[in-house]
C-alpha cells in the first residue's frame, strides 16, 4: 500500500470515528416532551393550586436526562400557550412563601380582588417602625411576562402616605426589602412578580402576555392563549397528554410517549397532584392502546385525599 492510501485509510477511519461519536452524542442529548393539558387543578403545593384552563408547551429534562415525573427537579414546564388562573388563597400562599424567612421586611402581605379589576393588598413594612399599610393597585404584564402590580392608592392607618413619599422623594423600593430569588422584586413604587419563580417545583418558563382578574380568579394568559393539539386521536374533555420524546414514571419509562391521564369525573375540573398523583395512578385503571399508547383513568386528588388543602374555589 502506498503511503498516500494508508493516510486515506486513517484520515476514513479518524471521520468515521468522529461521525459515531457525534451520532451518539445527539441520540444521548436530553430530549422534551410535548404536553398538552385542559381543564385541569393542578397542585403544585398542599396550599397552592393552579387552574389550568388550556395548556400547550414541553416539559424539559432538568436534573435528568429524561424527565421524570415522580421528581418535581427532574423538569421543567415550558409553555407555549395557555391560560392558567389562581384564587386568592393559593396566591396569598404563593406570596407567603415568597416573602417569608429573614431576607424580606414586607409582612403578613395579603391580597384580595375587587370588583373592579384591581387588588387590594394589606400588610405591614417591618422597619425601625413597623409601617401598617393598605393599597389599591392595578395589574399588568411587562415586555418580559412578569406581573405588575402598581398601587394607585397606598394608605397607612388611613392616613394617604403617597403625597408623604413624593415630597421626600422617596420610593417603595426605598423602603421595602425582598430576598433574591423569590419570585418578587420592587421597581420604583411597583411589585413585579414572576410566576415561574414563585413556584418552588416544578420550575415554569413562559412568556405571559396578558393578565386579568376574572370571578374571583387571578387569570394569566400565555402566548394565544389556545394552541393546536399535539394530539393525533381525540382525547378526553379532563386531561394532561404527554407526546414524543422519552418520560419515566414509577419504575417505566415511555419511548415515543404516548400518554393520556382522563378525569374519571368529568363533571368538574380534574382534580391532579403534582406530588402525590401516584395514589390517584394506584386507585384508577388504565388501557394500552394498539399504538403501544397508555390512557390511564384517575379519580381526582380530593375523592382519595378528603382531608387534603388546596381546592380550588369555584369560578361559576
Amino acid at each position: 500500500m502506498t503511503r498516500a492510501g494508508l493516510v486515506w485509510r486513517i484520515l476514513s477511519a479518524g471521520l468515521l470515528s468522529a461521525a459515531a461519536i457525534a451520532c451518539v452524542r445527539v441520540d444521548a442529548a436530553p430530549q422534551s416532551v410535548q404536553v398538552e393539558m385542559s381543564n385541569v387543578d393542578l397542585r403544585v403545593a398542599t396550599d397552592v393550586t393552579l387552574h389550568v384552563r388550556q395548556l400547550r408547551g414541553r416539559f424539559v429534562p432538568a436534573a435528568r436526562q429524561i424527565p421524570y415525573l415522580d421528581d418535581t427537579h427532574s423538569y421543567l414546564v415550558e409553555i407555549d400557550t395557555g391560560e392558567i388562573s389562581l384564587d386568592v388563597t393559593s396566591l396569598n400562599a404563593l406570596l407567603a412563601h415568597s416573602l417569608g424567612g429573614d431576607g424580606s421586611n414586607l409582612d403578613n402581605l395579603r391580597v384580595s380582588f375587587e370588583t373592579d379589576g384591581t387588588l387590594a393588598q394589606r400588610g405591614v413594612i417591618d422597619s425601625k417602625v413597623n409601617v401598617p399599610f393598605s393599597a389599591k393597585a392595578v395589574i399588568s404584564t411587562t415586555r418580559d411576562g412578569r406581573i405588575r402590580v402598581s398601587p394607585q392608592s397606598v394608605r397607612s392607618l388611613g392616613i394617604p402616605v403617597g403625597p408623604v413619599m413624593n415630597l421626600f422623594g422617596m420610593k417603595l423600593n426605598d423602603l421595602v426589602r425582598i430576598a433574591p430569588g423569590r419570585g418578587i422584586v420592587t421597581d420604583g413604587n411597583d411589585l413585579l412578580l414572576d410566576p415561574g419563580r414563585l413556584i418552588s417545583a416544578p420550575s415554569v418558563k413562559g412568556r405571559m402576555t396578558a393578565v386579568r382578574v376574572e370571578r374571583n380568579q387571578l387569570v394569566q394568559t400565555y402566548g394565544a392563549g389556545v394552541g393546536a393539539p399535539i394530539a393525533g386521536r381525540p382525547l378526553s374533555r379532563n386531561h394532561i397528554y404527554w407526546r414524543g420524546g422519552q418520560l419515566s414514571f414509577g419504575k417505566l419509562t415511555m419511548t415515543d410517549t404516548d400518554l393520556e391521564l382522563v378525569d374519571m369525573d368529568p363533571s368538574d375540573p380534574f382534580d391532579f397532584s403534582v406530588g402525590d398523583w401516584d395514589a390517584q395512578l394506584v386507585a384508577g385503571y388504565s388501557k394500552t392502546l394498539p399504538n403501544k399508547g397508555l390512557i390511564a383513568h384517575m379519580p381526582d386528588y380530593d375523592d382519595i385525599r378528603p382531608n387534603s388543602k388546596s381546592k380550588v374555589q369555584s369560578t361559576k
